[in-house]
This record gives structure tokens, C-alpha cells and sequence, in this order.
């Protein structure tokens, strides 16, 4: 009889319990657990790269503001409306999590073309008291070409820029504006990663033009591991993107003049170089061969 109770006793306490476990607290959040067939589980919260191609720069931005990513913003001269889009990596649809970097190349106004002019002259015959002279007007006819001219070549100097405390992203574009090729090496600072600390050569310097100019970036706070960069040399952007993504690093481009049409659309340069040392989650500046004939 006794041990009959214990059961039922028993039983009552284990409804009681499984009742608690799943009723209690019925306001908290749920966690939802994604499991895969193969490969990877895609992380938490990973969200699809938007199609930002063709949006202005500041819709394009607030898109990938309400994904929690963040933007990179790259210009290029360009036919198209200043202030679009033209280009972005990674492609739409790639996973992404929260506070990843997006590569968006944006349209810039391009510079005027100089104007040409084309002499005319006229001859006209006048007759003052019988007397005939022919007097000649000489006129310029000017004409905007439809199309823009082609940017100048570059001089054989440039000035370098101030990029102190400028993110990675903004210094490296800068100095490529400038026509100075950025040589990325992380030391250890408190200010967030990618912050850059110094530069080798104070502004208004002057250096030859396509030349490497150091600036020492922030490893970020705290204790991060290091990991070894990849070489993507010679690889396309999207190819590019892909073999740093799987080193857990980010990626930042800017394009460079090149005169060879087979390194069109190819990484030509980077830094830090492969082989080299960078904190997880760093972004690497990679070069984009630009064709100019």
C-alpha cells in the first residue's frame, strides 16, 4: 500500500515539474535552434545581402543600417547619376550577420570636358565710293563634347593627406584619391578596430604618385586572435572577397590604373600581403586593377 503512494506521489511530482518547465515565464523571448544538412549552420541572425545596385547612396545605406551592417563607401567617375550605386560586394544574397562590412561603389560626378573651338573665317566684299575691298572676320565656334573627356594622366608627385584617426575604410580611399597606395600594419591601441593611430608621413608631404604610404591601424580592444592573410592576388573581387571571408577577415577595395587589359577587373596589390599577420575579423585593402588604354 505504501509503495502504491510513493508511485502516485512520484507521478503528481513529474506532471507538476513538466508542467513549470514549460509554462513558466511565458514573456521571455524564444530561441529557435537552425540546424543544416552538411556543411556549416549559417549563424544567428544571418541576414541576405539586399540589391542595392541602382539605389542612391543614402536609400542603399539605410537598407543595410535596418540589417545592421555597415557600409564602405568607395567613388568612381562614372555616367551614371552622381550619388548611385554601381557596384557592391558581397553580391546580393550572400548570408551576413550583424556588423559585417558592404563594399558600395558609387557613382562621382565626372569633371567637365575642356571645350574645343574651330576658327571660321568669312570673306565679304564692301564697295565704298566705287572702290571694292573684301574685309575677312575671323569667328571660334565652341562645343561641349556629349561625353566626358578622359580623367588626365596622373602627376608624377602627389601630397599626402591627413588620415589620423579616420577609419581603415575612409584613409585607405583617401590616400588612393590622393594617388597613394595605404600599407596597413596593426598595433595594439584601445580605440575600436581599423581606427588609424599614425601615419609615416605627416600631411601636405609630398611623395612620388603610386607610392606606399604606412599607416598604423588599430588591432581594437582586448585579446584578439591573430590570424594568417591569404594572398588574392590575381583573383576577381568576388573571388577575392570569398577566400578572405573564409580567413575570417573583411574586405575593402579601391581600383587602380592599370595598362594591361588581363588585369582588368583583378586584384593587382593588397595589404597586409599574403602570408602576412592581421587580427581576426580585420579588413584587408585590396587593389582592383582599373584598364586605361
Amino acid at each position: 500500500m505504501l509503495l502504491a503512494l510513493a508511485v502516485i506521489a512520484l507521478a503528481g511530482a513529474g506532471v507538476a515539474i513538466a508542467y513549470f518547465l514549460t509554462h513558466r515565464d511565458t514573456g521571455s523571448s524564444v530561441t529557435t535552434v537552425v540546424t543544416t544538412t552538411g556543411g556549416t549552420a549559417p549563424a544567428a541572425g544571418a541576414k541576405p545581402m539586399p540589391q542595392l545596385t541602382g539605389k542612391k547612396l543614402a536609400d542603399a545605406q539605410a537598407s543595410l543600417a535596418a540589417f545592421g551592417l555597415r557600409a564602405s563607401v568607395t567613388r568612381e567617375r562614372s555616367t551614371k547619376r552622381a550619388g548611385t550605386v554601381i557596384a557592391q560586394a558581397p553580391t546580393p544574397g550572400t548570408k551576413l550577420t550583424a556588423g559585417s562590412s558592404v563594399t558600395l561603389v558609387v557613382a562621382q560626378k565626372n569633371q567637365p570636358a575642356t571645350t574645343t573651338g574651330a576658327q571660321s573665317t568669312t570673306t565679304a566684299p564692301t564697295t565704298t565710293g566705287g572702290t571694292t575691298t573684301t574685309s575677312t572676320t575671323t569667328t571660334t565656334a565652341t562645343t561641349t563634347p556629349t561625353t566626358t573627356a578622359a580623367a588626365p594622366p596622373p602627376t608624377q608627385n602627389a601630397k599626402v593627406p591627413d588620415v589620423s584617426n579616420q577609419t581603415e575604410a575612409a584613409a585607405v580611399q583617401a590616400l588612393n584619391q590622393a594617388g597613394i597606395l595605404a600599407s596597413l600594419f596593426f598595433v595594439p591601441s584601445q580605440d575600436p578596430l581599423g581606427t588609424v593611430e599614425q601615419q609615416a608621413k605627416p600631411a601636405g608631404t609630398t611623395v612620388p604618385a603610386r607610392s606606399h604610404l604606412q599607416i598604423n591601424v588599430s588591432r581594437g580592444p582586448g585579446d584578439k586572435p591573430q590570424v594568417t592573410v591569404p594572398s588574392v592576388i590575381g583573383q576577381s573581387l568576388q573571388q577575392a572577397l570569398g577566400t578572405l571571408n573564409g580567413a575570417h577577415l573583411r574586405l575593402i577595395f579601391v581600383k587602380v590604373p592599370v595598362t594591361s587589359r588581363t588585369q582588368a577587373g583583378k586584384v593587382v596589390q593588397q595589404s597586409p600581403l599574403g602570408g602576412g599577420q592581421a587580427p581576426q575579423n580585420a579588413q584587408v585593402a585590396v587593389f582592383l586593377g582599373a584598364y586605361r588604354a
